[in-house]
């Protein structure tokens, strides 16, 4: 029955939800208030460092607040994953991240977090992976390739920049495709990969664009690129999936950046957070320093870049589980 009490519940609960929106709208427009944390799950130098400095930089000229990039490498990507997970959501912190992020949660049992609880704010770049061997290596496209490590059971080496990494991944799907056997070469980071692929140590790695200088010089040669379609940064470099290989008719490999905010943050302020960051990356410069590092600027919106997370999952998580692939 309808009642005095009925009635005066109702009006708190509209008048406490009002309050909630109200001050959820004068945060975000008062954002923000004090330095900005980007928590990284990487070593300082690298490609994702790289990319969180640049926005970094351009989100401090914008907010008039430092905003710093704060290093936590370790236990591939979970101590900083970690970090971020449990930062409060008052926009304070944001965290940038790649492949690891959705690849830990087949890798890694009993994670230490909960992966819900980083909400995907935007994807910030991506990048493709391209197929380098050592110029010595008896193959100068994808088929041959195939034909050489058919030929030459285990004899055939890739490196990656670790286990569990896009470059690892990358070339595990490329053997469980083709059926040929290949011994994973792990090394600590891209660096000591490259310099041995470079001598002769190994014989193939999945890398980005930014490896292609060795083949410009000689040491090596590319093979193919991860897409589905020529890459414009290098159009003479032919599709892994256009190889004429029918088991690669589809394959991709590379890699996503992206940016998170603790799931706590009030929707109005991730937003807000949200149209401050898409401002900066479709700026010139931001654009410009991006395609210098290597990567493809790419924007999505908070609902595609969910969305694209989850398909990441679905596409890498069999093969993660099939080659059984582990951190350690």
């Amino acid at each position: 029955m309808f009642n005095r009490r009925t009635a005066l519940t109702l009006a708190s609960m509209v008048l406490a939800t009002t309050l909630a929106t109200t001050d959820s709208a004068q945060t975000a427009a008062s954002f923000p208030t004090k330095p900005v944390q980007v928590i990284v799950p990487y070593a300082a130098g690298g490609v994702t460092d790289i990319l969180a400095r640049i926005v970094a930089l351009r989100l401090a000229d914008k907010w008039k607040q430092p905003v710093i990039v704060d290093n936590k490498p370790g236990a591939g990507t979970v101590i900083g994953t970690a970090a971020a997970a449990r930062a409060p959501g008052d926009g304070h912190t944001l965290f940038i991240t790649a492949f690891g992020f959705t690849a830990n949660q087949v890798l890694v049992p009993n994670l230490p977090y909960d992966p819900k609880a980083l909400a995907p704010l935007s994807m910030l770049a991506d990048s493709y992976s391209y197929l380098y061997v050592n110029a010595a290596v008896p193959a100068n496209n994808v088929p041959e390739l195939i034909a050489y490590a058919k030929a030459n059971p285990g004899k055939l080496t890739f490196a990656s920049s670790g286990n569990g990494s896009s470059p690892h991944i990358a070339a595990e799907l490329f053997a469980w495709r083709t059926g040929i056997d290949m011994i994973h070469v792990p090394y600590k980071g891209n660096g000591p990969a490259i310099n041995d692929l470079v001598g002769g140590q190994v014989n193939a790695l999945f890398d980005t664009v930014a490896t292609m200088s060795f083949v410009s010089s000689g040491k090596l040669k590319v093979l193919g690129v991860g897409s589905t379609k020529p890459v414009a940064r290098s159009p003479g470099v032919v599709p892994i999936s256009k190889s004429g290989v029918p088991a690669l008719a589809d394959f991709t490999a590379g890699g996503w950046f992206g940016m998170f905010i603790p799931a706590s943050t009030p929707i109005d302020l991730q937003k807000k957070i949200y149209a401050d960051v898409r401002a900066v990356l479709e700026t010139k410069d931001v654009h410009d320093a991006i395609l210098k590092a290597g990567l493809e600027p790419s924007i999505m919106s908070q609902a595609d870049f969910a969305t694209y997370l989850k398909k990441d999952l679905d596409t890498w998580g069999p093969v993660i589980r099939e080659r059984k692939i582990r951190l350690d």
